[in-house]
């Protein structure tokens, strides 16, 4: 390689690696959230039209799938991102975030319609901002290890607190322990996916590259659970069919996917968390009040929201709105 073509090579891979600026990023992860509480509404008719959850994720992972697929083929920006990963030192467990996100998608066309958009949502800002500190504490994410500050931690507790509140006024028969439990681990999954998909992003330099990973292993595990429940005769679909807007899921789960890698390695997994949570919240009371058939939101779940809002310009405090970047082996941390 010539020194001409080394240094444009040079220059090329720089602008790939380069950082979303904090104003662009915190917005991308907003309309990602938005868009993740639009893909829980269509999973949720989805599943309810062919009568299972895990169909309805396998069926909006298999397009999203095939959608990058696609690009690979078109695109060779994303084969030559693929490339990088080959060889790259990454861990094979760092490659398993799609699996939290089929999970994510499954669990929320399960809980959605139980449950409502809101309250799914403020539940599972409990999940992710826990989830969000231990993970930015223990490295997992392309930031390396962020330190638990007062302020760090305020933010967290504070959007558990609003968990609490949204909850005010429901009947105890009402509050479905066990699916609020569930997504609570729906997401601390979500931290962790937003943790590997972020180092995968940053080792290929490519969004597509990444979105592709997560959505392959997204797939094959829902494809391997799938197979599961039908073996134990678990599993009884129904015909397809319905509206057309059911199967958007696939395209949604795109936006959401690539809003949250854009935006982790300026942000962290805490803050690109609460951000992404921010935008299921809005998008979510805006969904159950004016979409028919959706759970109506209290004044407790509006109260909640506005709280996990507040988490997240809290969280912003911790780093003054602007990304550091230090040099971390083994996954190419910065921070």
């Amino acid at each position: 390689m010539t020194a001409g073509r080394a240094t444009t090579a040079g220059r090329t891979g720089a602008a790939a690696d380069r950082l979303l600026p904090v104003a662009v990023a915190v917005p991308v992860a907003l309309v990602g959230g938005a868009c993740s509480a639009v893909q829980g509404v269509v999973n949720g008719g989805l599943a309810e039209r062919v009568g299972t959850p895990v169909v309805a994720a396998l069926v909006s992972n298999g397009l999203a799938t095939v959608l990058l697929l696609a690009a690979a083929l078109a695109f060779r920006p994303v084969r030559v991102g693929l490339g990088r990963l080959r060889g790259s030192g990454l861990r094979w467990w760092q490659y398993l975030g799609g699996v939290c996100g089929a999970l994510f998608v499954a669990g929320s066309a399960l809980t959605v319609p139980v449950l409502g958009v809101a309250l799914v949502t403020v539940v599972q800002v409990c999940g992710t901002s826990v989830g969000g500190v231990v993970t930015d504490r223990l490295g997992l994410g392309p930031t390396g290890r962020l330190p638990i500050s007062p302020v760090r931690l305020g933010s967290a507790v504070l959007a558990v607190v609003a968990v609490g509140i949204a909850q005010l006024g429901r009947p105890v028969g009402d509050v479905a322990v066990g699916l609020l439990g569930f997504v609570l681990l729906l997401g601390l999954g979500l931290s962790v996916q937003s943790a590997l998909n972020g180092r995968v992003t940053q080792t290929a330099r490519n969004v597509g590259s990444a979105s592709l990973v997560n959505a392959l292993v997204g797939t094959s595990a829902l494809s391997l659970a799938a197979g599961a429940f039908a073996a134990a005769g678990h599993l009884h679909p129904h015909a397809a069919g319905g509206p057309w807007w059911l199967y958007l899921g696939g395209v949604l789960s795109l936006v959401v996917t690539g809003a949250n890698l854009a935006a982790v390695r300026t942000l962290g997994v805490l803050r690109t968390g609460l951000a992404v949570i921010a935008g299921q919240l809005v998008g979510g009371l805006l969904l159950d009040t004016f979409v028919p058939g959706q759970h109506r939101p209290t004044p407790a779940v509006v109260v909640g929201a506005a709280l996990t809002v507040a988490a997240v310009l809290l969280s912003g405090l911790a780093t003054g709105g602007r990304p550091r970047r230090r040099t971390a082996p083994a996954g190419g941390a910065d921070s």
